[in-house]
């Protein structure tokens, strides 16, 4: 149970803070409906997170012993996962070949959208790296439907809860709707840098947690 809920702890933390999606959420919220905009968003990134590992937990949930060849298996891609993580931190660091836009051009287009295409938005920008190593450690682990759905209920706190954190900061006064635009403006221009940190970070703790996994076999 332990090792299950570690992970889907680690696996929250990867989709609540990854970086194109906080980037997307900040972005449709510009425009002059940014609450709807963000509850809109983020109910597209929830129903693809949670509902996968929603999914996984009454279908594969233990289906797979640990100790078996592809319980070993899961936890080796676990392992190339975070590396593949520390790689994209690591060339991220490096200075962009040319001069960036502001704003990537793939992401401009979510200014200004209606609540309705904000949930489309969010549906496609969700992270699906966290719900699939969620869905590894379900298949995997020998815990009950109802330890599933503590684990996965923490998984939802965290992926869901911090994009919930940041629509209840920056909607809450007109001074803090304010604060939005200049944070969006900064976290645009740093956004190499500050993606760079979070997949270093969850890489790391990719890896440890595996090899935590492998080692306990």
């Amino acid at each position: 149970m332990g090792d299950l809920v570690r992970a889907l702890v680690l696996c929250g933390l990867l989709s609540g803070t990854q970086p194109v999606t906080i980037m997307g959420l900040l972005l449709v919220m510009t425009g002059a409906r940014p609450r709807p905009n963000g509850w809109a968003f983020v109910g597209g990134a929830f129903v693809v997170e949670s509902g996968l590992l929603l999914t996984a937990s009454l279908v594969f949930g233990a289906t797979i012993g640990p100790s078996s060849s592809p319980g070993r298996l899961f936890l080796a891609i676990r392992i190339a996962l975070g590396f593949g993580l520390v790689v994209i931190g690591v060339l991220l660091r490096r200075p962009p070949r040319k001069p960036a836009p502001e704003i990537p051009e793939s992401l401009a287009r979510l200014q200004g959208l209606t609540p309705g295409k904000s949930f489309v938005a969010g549906i496609v920008l969700a992270d699906y790296q966290g719900p699939v190593i969620g869905s590894l450690a379900i298949a995997s682990a020998q815990v009950g439907l109802s330890g599933r759905f503590l684990a996965l209920g923490l998984y939802t706190l965290l992926a869901t809860g911090i994009p919930v954190g940041i629509i209840l900061l920056t909607t809450r006064s007109a001074r803090a709707h304010d604060k939005l635009t200049g944070g969006t403006a900064w976290v645009m221009k740093n956004r190499r840098r500050l993606a760079s940190w979070v997949t270093l970070v969850m890489g790391l703790f990719l890896i440890s947690d595996a090899a935590i996994g492998l080692l306990s076999l």
